[in-house]
């Protein structure tokens, strides 16, 4: 018996999928293509410099070996990249409140790349003496853009354009604030985990699992997809093998793009974390608590679809709170009263010991913070692939205060377009450029950002 032949467009007329498909049998996809997931970038920022010859690697492309400082990272350093030679030249050059000499108070212009609008107290007499910033942040520059290109596809806006943290240090400041939506205008960061919890999750979470009534919601949206979906598994037996691979590949698609339209791309990996109800966060010997904590929830809120940018401010650009107990370190100061951050910056200890195991215990943060995002599957990879993530230290030497060359490491996944596992040596580029690159690369395009002095880009392909 011969079995009629049934054309393809006839099938999936059939199954009610026709116009949304049968474009697709004419195109050519890869064979095993993910679905596009969104860019995400992340600004890491600490203060007080580092140690030089224990922080930069040395060897050769894709061949590193880390430094004492960076070694915790080992395990990510092919998905890095070792900006040498980057000048916050906006501070050091022609800047009426301090240059290069007195920059811990530069936070204020560490995303925005501008002069600051108001000194620093010692540099601002008759002011405010609050260091605030004259612009916008690059973060909010790139939320509004996320934003923006959202609403033009008909997609929800994101929840949060950005979402602003902290570790301890002083919020509405430029001693500690990184994200400024324009002149004088501090974006306020969080610094409570339960706090940034329930702003996050309120109505999204009871308890630690879904809300009833959102899971409904979900349930009522799923779309005719399920109904094509199961039409064409029983019909995938009179296509063809690439056809059935084109019409998969454009199923996981749409399927992402509904998942935009109902408010960010939600992974599998969207999982609240649990923020331990018992740990008083306001103690310094919980201080490594609260880093994970909050690094967790920036982590979940990307991966469930509520942000695509974040900053975290860990500390701020003096540290006189900030105190290592849990690494043998304490007691009376050098310079200080007390051997808090500020105190090792300064006097670094014998043969640079305390600010070398200082600086390598928040390596040991980055790393983790690189461990959560390849914990989140996008596809055949992870949401690492999709993100980029800036760890810069606002300062290269703490007690000589200067911005050059500043201890910057840049951590992207495999689809951000950018050449990892190297140190690249520049002369003097100005930082400005690097946040220009990196907004480009996360698919907002600029050729260059802050102050005009310091227009351009970097190569980092």
């Amino acid at each position: 018996m011969i079995r009629p032949r049934i054309s393809r467009r006839a099938l999936l007329a059939a199954t009610g999928a026709s116009g949304l498909l049968l474009p697709l049998l004419h195109q050519d996809h890869a064979l095993g293509s993910d679905p596009v997931f969104p860019k995400r970038i992340i600004f890491v920022v600490t203060g007080n410099g580092t140690i030089e010859n224990s922080f930069w690697p040395t060897g050769t492309d894709g061949n590193l070996t880390l430094g004492t400082i960076t070694s915790p990272l080992e395990a990510h350093k092919a998905k890095l990249l070792f900006p040498r030679g980057i000048d916050m030249r906006v501070w050091a050059e022609n800047n009426p409140f301090g240059g290069n000499g007195d920059a811990h108070h530069n936070f204020g212009a560490v995303l925005t790349a501008t002069i600051l609008a108001t000194g620093d107290p010692p540099h601002d007499p008759g002011g405010p003496g609050l260091a605030l910033a004259s612009s916008i942040s690059i973060d909010q520059y790139i939320g509004q853009k996320f934003n923006a290109a959202a609403t033009a596809q008909g997609q929800a806006p994101l929840t949060f354009p950005v979402l602003s943290v902290r570790a301890w240090g002083r919020d509405g400041t430029g001693y500690a604030t990184l994200s400024w939506t324009g002149n004088r205008a501090p974006f306020s960061a969080e610094s409570d985990p339960r706090r940034l919890f329930s702003t996050l999750f309120s109505g999204v979470m009871t308890g630690t699992t879904p809300d009833p009534a959102l899971v409904k919601l979900q349930k009522t949206r799923q779309s005719v997809l399920d109904y094509l979906g199961a039409s064409l598994e029983r019909q995938t037996t009179r296509l063809g093998t690439e056809d059935r691979r084109k019409i998969q590949i454009h199923l996981d698609a749409v399927r992402n793009i509904e998942r935009q339209l109902q408010g960010g791309t939600v992974t599998t990996g969207c999982k609240p974390p649990t923020v331990a109800a018992a740990i008083d966060f306001k103690l310094i010997e919980n201080f490594p608590a609260l880093v994970d904590a909050e690094m967790d929830l920036i982590t979940a809120a990307m991966a469930c679809g509520l942000t695509r940018v974040a900053t975290y401010a860990i500390g701020d650009g003096e540290d006189y709170n900030i105190y290592f107990p849990w690494l043998g370190i304490g007691g009376k100061g050098i310079e200080f009263p007390t051997r808090h951050k500020h105190d090792i910056a300064h006097r670094p200890g014998v043969d640079n010991i305390d600010k070398i195991n200082t600086e390598k215990w928040f390596m040991t943060k980055f790393a983790r913070l690189l461990d959560k995002l390849s914990s989140v599957p996008e596809g055949s990879g992870t949401m690492l692939d999709n993100t980029v993530v800036l760890w810069l230290n606002s300062l290269n030497s703490g007690f000589g205060h200067t911005v050059l060359k500043m201890p910057i490491i840049v951590a992207a996944g495999a689809n951000m377009g950018l050449r990892t596992g190297r140190l690249m040596d520049v002369n003097h580029e100005a930082h400005n450029k690097l946040l220009a690159s990196l907004a480009n690369a996360v698919g907002v395009p600029m050729t260059g950002w802050g102050d005009a002095r310091f227009t351009g880009t970097l190569n980092l392909g």
